[in-house]
């Protein structure tokens, strides 16, 4: 079985997310993507709306488009100022541009939405930590959730 990536690098939160309940590990992926979007300062009404609304309200397929658009389209920015692929370079590198950044919290926003509640939080937690989330941020917000 393949380690999911926030295993290697959050290995202690990914250890409280797979034991946690399914509507818990949700919940904290929705709270991740919201803390996320904060950091990043992500501006995009959609990706602000799913964060905050959760399942409560699914999102529309045009919404799921505009999602997976704007992410690609933060890529390609953050591309263009790496000079490289972003999946090339370093965590460090990747938080020096504020499109990089913001790609990964609209992917983790895209993560909290996966159908497997554990794999959205485990998702979600990775992107995070890549968009620049604090991990004793991520771990304080697993002790009030999960």
């Amino acid at each position: 079985m393949e380690l999911h990536q926030v295993e290697a690098v959050a290995p202690g939160l990914a250890a409280r997310i797979a034991g946690a309940e399914p509507g818990r590990a949700r919940t904290y992926a929705f709270r991740v993507a919201r803390l996320a979007c904060s950091v990043a300062g992500v501006h995009d009404v959609h990706a602000l709306e799913v964060a905050r609304g959760g399942l409560e309200r699914y999102p529309e397929i045009d919404e799921l488009v505009h999602l997976w658009q704007l992410e690609r389209d933060l890529d390609a920015a953050c591309e263009s100022q790496l000079g490289a692929a972003p999946s090339s370079r370093p965590l460090e590198e990747l938080q020096l541009t504020s499109e990089c950044i913001e790609a990964r919290a609209v992917a983790a926003v895209i993560a909290a939405l996966s159908p497997d509640a554990r794999d959205a939080a485990r998702g979600a937690t990775y992107e995070a930590l890549t968009a620049g989330c604090d991990g004793r941020a991520l771990e304080a917000l697993a002790d009030e959730v999960l």
